[in-house]
């Protein structure tokens, strides 16, 4: 298209200077001519690179990439909480691959084997409860600082709730290791197992799919 409107341009300028060729007495009319075809030429011109081009502006607009959507860094300030709240969970019952607290505070050598009241240790149930309540005691404390998004606000609200009953669960089998009956070590344990299942467990299941959490 632009090269067309430039031809036409062209074609144009040689009738306006084969016009002026009369002699002086059209010298006003060479000049009209001629300013008219250059004005045409510019005119022409111009509209040939807008239409090619687009406007300053325009291009621009098409260059400058679109922004990238930011992510929800309140979401993952809160599941990333969550993984460590959960990490912290393990790493208090676990030793070298083996649930220790299931063994010596529930007596459960595996999660489907029944429970031995051999293997209920007050003493190593003790610790390993302290280790838990330092953990569950942490992590009230992070939830304070933590909003929580309002997709999770359900489940956030279930794990807030259940947490300080999980944490007086806790004290009272601190207390009952304390009393080296293993009966009550094992009463004790069932306790806080049944303040953290399935409420808090589930409620972790729907804010972090990609662990599971038992």
């Amino acid at each position: 298209m632009a090269r067309r409107t430039l031809l036409l341009a062209v074609q144009i300028l040689p009738v306006a200077v084969a016009v002026s060729c009369g002699g002086s007495s059209q010298l006003k009319k060479r000049r009209r001519s001629s300013w008219l075809a250059a004005s045409i030429l510019g005119a022409l011109f111009v509209a040939g690179s807008v239409a090619c081009g687009g406007s300053p502006s325009e291009q621009s607009a098409v260059a400058s990439p679109s922004s990238s959507p930011t992510p929800d860094a309140a979401t993952q300030r809160y599941v990333a909480l969550i993984r460590s709240y959960w990490t912290g969970i393990q790493d208090a019952d676990v030793v070298n691959g083996i649930n220790v607290s299931a063994r010596v505070c529930l007596g459960e050598a595996t999660p489907s084997s029944p429970i031995s009241f051999a293997l209920v240790d007050p003493v190593a149930c003790k610790e390993r409860a302290l280790a838990i309540l330092a953990v569950q005691q942490k992590f009230l404390s992070d939830l304070g600082a933590t909003p929580a998004p309002p997709r999770f606000a359900a489940d956030d609200q279930a794990i807030r709730a259940q947490i300080p009953k999980a944490i007086a669960a806790v004290n009272a089998l601190i207390s009952a290791c304390a009393s080296g009956s293993k009966q009550a070590v094992l009463t004790a344990g069932g306790a806080y197992v049944d303040e953290m299942v399935p409420t808090v467990t589930t409620a972790l299941d729907d804010i972090d799919p990609t662990v599971i959490h038992t």
